[in-house]
């Protein structure tokens, strides 16, 4: 990495070095190879690679897990850092693939990856994957179904929860599977409450902003009594100690006054939000 760019031959040689790595049947060289390019390569090194990184992260097949997570980690921060590169639209089918896994830990970094490709380049080409992520979170919320190692707090896996929902608000809405997102989004708002386990009320309260957030982007596309009952559970977390859930609880609720028909049910909140111009903290006023 700090060879000057002019010794072509000596670059040539580490570009070698780090493909040969890259090919290693040995997971913790390619791991390293593929921690260094997340981390380290520059310009020209990341574009010499990218098709071995590309084949890693979406074609081979044949890897192992612990590799296919590093290697799709490693394309979302080389694909940040030169966007340029990349074409993602053609990357919906190997994506859509990887989301029939199983294994929580590959989906997770899969999801980070579709994640950051939609919030940078638009989410055409991944239309697809919107009814796996649907099925994720059915199988995490509605069923519990969660290997203990990912467990957190009781809560199944909330780093994927949270991520599918943030990643389905860079979509359109699609009215045929408005029906499995309500039923979900009704079960997130419903298992929400504050509890004694700081940790437990930040991981559950995670969960619940993004599930808010969905149903501000879904407008009218969501029922209205499931809007109505976000609206209520919100007027609760206003009225909290914890600070940044009031916070958070104020902005969803300002976001959700652009709806029609909201005023009635949003003026019930008004003395808490009056009190609310007096806290002591800046953010909250």
């Amino acid at each position: 990495i700090l060879t000057p760019e002019s010794y072509k031959e000596l670059f040539v040689q580490i570009s070698h070095s780090i493909r040969n790595d890259l090919k290693s049947t040995n997971d913790i060289y390619t791991s390293l190879a593929l921690a260094m390019i997340g981390s380290c390569a520059n310009r020209d090194l990341c574009e010499n690679l990218k098709p071995d990184l590309i084949r890693l992260a979406l074609e081979d097949t044949q890897r192992s897990i612990f590799v296919k997570k590093k290697a799709l980690l490693c394309l979302l921060r080389v694909y940040r850092k030169f966007k340029d590169f990349f074409e993602p639209q053609a990357w919906g089918v190997a994506l859509s693939t990887i989301f029939e896994h199983r294994q929580l830990g590959l989906l997770l970094a899969a999801t980070s990856l579709l994640q950051g490709v939609v919030s940078l380049g638009g989410s055409v080409g991944f239309e697809d994957l919107v009814p796996k992520m649907i099925k994720i979170l059915e199988r995490l919320v509605l069923q519990n179904d969660c290997p203990q190692e990912y467990l957190y707090y009781r809560t199944p896996n909330p780093w994927l929860q949270i991520k599918c929902l943030k990643a389905l608000q860079q979509f359109e809405p699609d009215q045929q599977y408005q029906a499995s997102l309500n039923t979900i989004l009704q079960k997130i708002l419903k298992n929400t409450e504050v509890t004694k386990s700081v940790n437990k009320n930040n991981t559950d309260h995670g969960i619940l902003f993004e599930a808010v957030n969905l149903i501000i982007h879904y407008k009218n596309y969501i029922a209205s009594e499931l809007r109505n009952q976000a609206i209520d559970l919100l007027g609760i977390f206003i009225s909290v100690k914890e600070p940044n859930i009031r916070y958070l609880a104020l902005d969803c609720m300002t976001r959700m006054n652009q709806f029609p028909n909201v005023e009635q049910i949003i003026s019930q909140h008004l003395k808490i939000i009056l009190n609310s111009l007096k806290d002591n903290d800046i953010s909250i006023k």
